[in-house]
């Protein structure tokens, strides 16, 4: 058997990064975002899912910088994800009518409806976004190297959670999609750093999962990972997450998720 690699991640390689999908706790992954930037980490390969995905588009396909995506996030309000699952469900006019009901949340999609992931930023070559198709009961992986499945259609589908947003709808080689959620299959998706175009030489996965139960599920598939890809070092790091909310929160308890965040990888 050959031996799994168990050298710690360091400034010398590049680095692949995994972020989780748990709604509001994912503002902890902008904490991680934030250490690994001021300690000269390179990040060539950002894969994530639901929430995680959100952050890793806006970072390195529409460009923001950290301390915009900290405002960001700060600024968020659950009435505002509410208001915006309601106008989804309502007439186009009904939607610009009321759309400052969802606060900044408008804007933002805006924004990412004219991003290109042909042109990555801060350093990131590769991009992986995972959502759940419900006709074909099938995880669906977009990267920023194909071209039959739109940025904005792979983003707004993968943080469609089931029940609160509707499915997203796109058309891919003659076959039409409802993307939701990925988390509904795969809540920390370290496994498809394992697909092409990626290719990790470490990777750091960061798991927000707010029970034991699916920290324990995540950490059985990594271990998995470890043993059939030996060569590649795997760190899990684990914000302080469990019990907290995903949607309803309140928003004095957000910077303490963030500051999370940090405080797991300060001792890289």
């Amino acid at each position: 058997m050959k031996k799994i690699a168990t050298e710690r991640i360091t400034t010398n390689l590049p680095l692949s990064v995994v972020l989780g999908g748990g709604g509001v706790r994912g503002l902890a992954h902008l904490g991680v975002l934030e250490v690994l930037a001021e300690r000269g980490y390179q990040i060539s390969e950002l894969v994530g899912t639901s929430v995680g995905a959100l952050i890793l588009t806006y970072y390195a396909a529409v460009g923001l910088d950290l301390q915009e995506m900290r405002q960001l996030g700060l600024g968020m309000t659950s009435k505002h994800l509410l208001s915006w699952a309601l106008l989804r469900r309502l007439p186009q006019s009904w939607q610009a009518r009321y759309r400052y009901q969802a606060g900044i949340i408008p804007d933002y999609l805006d924004r990412l409806s004219r991003a290109s992931a042909e042109r990555l930023h801060h350093g990131v070559e590769r991009i992986g976004l995972v959502s759940y198709d419900m006709r074909a009961r099938a995880e669906i992986l977009y990267h920023n190297l194909q071209a039959d499945l739109l940025l904005d259609d792979a983003l707004r589908g993968s943080v469609a959670i089931p029940f609160v947003f509707p499915p997203r709808k796109c058309l891919v080689q003659g076959r039409e999609l409802h993307l939701v959620d990925g988390g509904v299959s795969n809540k920390l998706p370290v496994d498809k750093l394992f697909q092409p175009p990626f290719a990790p030489r470490r990777i750091l996965a960061v798991d927000v999962a707010n029970r034991h139960e699916h920290r324990a599920e995540n950490l059985a598939k990594i271990d998995h990972l470890r043993r059939t890809h030996p060569e590649v070092p795997i760190e899990v790091v684990y914000p302080d997450t469990i019990g907290k909310a995903t949607i309803l929160y309140r928003t004095k308890g957000l910077e303490s998720l963030i500051e999370s965040g940090r405080s797991v990888v300060s001792h890289f």
